[in-house]
């Protein structure tokens, strides 16, 4: 579990308009967007496309509690959606916000941050490889209580083990959506798996007289002649 300094969203209003204010919008570098939730109407906002496309590279981003500041007054939010252009990964087309409240709990997805491969007999020892099962978890909890990510640590598992829902120790005041909805805790997270053996090359065994392995020579060698012939063609 990790929190991480403040993370700070500037924000202008913005009319709602048409399409074609929103492409012009888009061609001075601002991106539309809009804050929703809470007991506060519905806000439509534009912010610098370039500052917001860099926030999205880094993973707080999608996980943390954010202070969006809009024409000077500060909320909390966090990141619920954002669109692409449907031919380019680098440019966003709109991003939604949602209010929260240090009162209410949220649902929101955090990452794994896998730890102990150093440490892994399972590993180390015995050979084996880690391999992931998911990589984040859907988690309810208040906003205080938000991590950024959650450590999983490895560390203890042996060759063939596989850790499961159930052997996962959650942050404090955090739930998983899943045993919250009322599903099994067999989920698994990740497992140590045994390397895939490499595959030998069967031996080809010719069996007959010297005769028919010149025969088999032999064709093999028309079979070339005839690749040359059509080359030549």
């Amino acid at each position: 579990m990790s929190k991480t300094n403040k993370l700070v969203i500037n924000a202008d209003t913005r009319e709602r308009s048409g399409t074609s204010s929103v492409r012009r919008m888009r061609h001075e570098g601002l991106v539309p967007g809009i804050v929703y939730g809470g007991e506060d109407a519905n806000v439509n906002i534009k912010f610098d496309h370039n500052k917001i496309l860099h926030s999205l590279d880094h993973e707080a981003f999608h996980s943390s509690i954010l202070e969006m500041v809009i024409d000077g007054n500060s909320e909390k939010v966090v990141l619920r959606d954002y669109q692409l252009h449907p031919t380019s990964d680098v440019k966003i087309m709109h991003v939604d916000f949602q209010r929260v409240s240090s009162k209410e709990k949220l649902s929101m997805t955090v990452p794994f941050h896998f730890t102990g491969e150093d440490d892994c007999d399972g590993i180390n020892l015995e050979g084996g490889a880690m391999i992931s099962i998911i990589n984040e978890l859907d988690i309810v909890c208040l906003p205080a209580d938000l991590p950024e990510y959650i450590t999983v640590d490895i560390s203890k598992l042996a060759m063939g083990e596989t850790m499961t829902l159930a052997d996962l120790t959650l942050p404090k005041g955090v739930e998983s959506q899943i045993l919250v909805s009322g599903g099994e805790d067999t989920q698994g997270i990740v497992q140590i798996a045994a390397p895939r053996a490499e595959e030998e090359e069967p031996e080809v065994v010719v069996e007959g007289e010297e005769g028919a392995e010149e025969g088999v020579e032999g064709a093999e060698g028309a079979d070339a002649a005839s690749e040359e012939k059509s080359d030549d063609e």
